[in-house]
């Protein structure tokens, strides 16, 4: 079972350290090379940022009082501290020599974003299991990914394929990572129910990661406990979420329960999951 290894997450910096772990693992959750690359590639940036901004430091000497020499130590000590952090994290993530091999910011930015559709629907297969077996464990064929399948190609979701290929190849590739991509699409839904395109959506969505990731992680945390305890029908036993293969946390996680709930189903999704019938076992 891998385990995403983000550390102390209350010191400084580590909520965003954090949150880049996630977005690696969600786009490449076989490939640990590609996710040190796009690691090392994001805090060599920071560190260049940091360079540029250390040439313009205020000089201690040069303060009219002592107010200024204290302010501009701290800004100094301030400054140190960034550069060993960042530096520790690019080190760690394997430094120049890993940036040398990685293909850009733009390059890991513009595969992330094709990767979108592929998280919702993945997402939303865990959700409506979770949904179904929470709530409507008496419609024919049970909760099971088949019926999650057979919702989608019939509600027409923003961003989320429609065809049964593409949802099916979506859910084989993003499962170790489906609690993340379920989370990910209810602040997505979230923001457009407000009436937002999905360009503001990303905004807010980008927004609520950065003030409140703890409560995504409880959110993923809620639809990992789910998808590693709960057995489809027809499957011998075997979870929703394989345990081998499935990204989880490690023990420290300063986090309270998710105080969302999964929902019955309603409306259209509610009438698609009584249109399904389970396929017929062949003799």
């Amino acid at each position: 079972m891998p385990i995403l290894d983000y550390g102390m997450l209350l010191g400084p910096g580590a909520l965003y350290r954090a949150q880049l772990m996630v977005r690696t693992v969600m786009a490449w959750p076989a490939d640990e090379a590609r996710r040190r690359q796009y690691m090392a590639t994001v805090m060599s940036m920071h560190l260049a940022e940091l360079e540029e901004a250390g040439a313009n430091l205020p000089d201690p000497a040069s303060g009219e009082s002592w107010e200024d020499t204290i302010e501009a130590i701290e800004h100094a000590e301030d400054w140190h501290a960034s550069v060993e952090q960042l530096g520790g994290w690019f080190a760690e993530a394997g430094g120049y020599r890993t940036v040398a091999a990685a293909p850009g910011f733009e390059a890991f930015t513009a595969d992330m974003g094709s990767r979108l559709g592929d998280w919702f629907a993945a997402g939303l297969i865990l959700a409506l299991v979770r949904r179904m077996a929470t709530h409507h464990r008496d419609l024919p064929g049970g909760a099971s990914i088949n019926k999650a399948v057979f919702i989608l190609e019939r509600v027409h979701l923003p961003m989320v394929p429609r065809n049964s290929h593409d949802l099916r190849r979506a859910w084989k590739t993003y499962k170790p990572v489906a609690h993340f991509c379920a989370a990910l699409f209810d602040l997505f839904l979230e923001a457009m129910m407000m009436g937002k395109s999905p360009e503001e959506s990303a905004v807010l969505i980008e927004e609520e990661l950065n003030e409140e990731f703890l409560l995504f992680l409880s959110e993923a945390e809620a639809y990992l406990e789910f998808g590693l305890r709960y057995q489809p029908p027809r499957t011998k036993g075997q979870p929703l979420l394989p345990h081998d293969e499935t990204w989880t946390f490690p023990e420290y996680r300063p986090w309270p329960n998710s105080p969302r709930k999964a929902a019955p189903l309603d409306g259209v999704l509610l009438r698609a999951a009584m249109e399904y019938r389970a396929p017929v076992p062949s003799a």
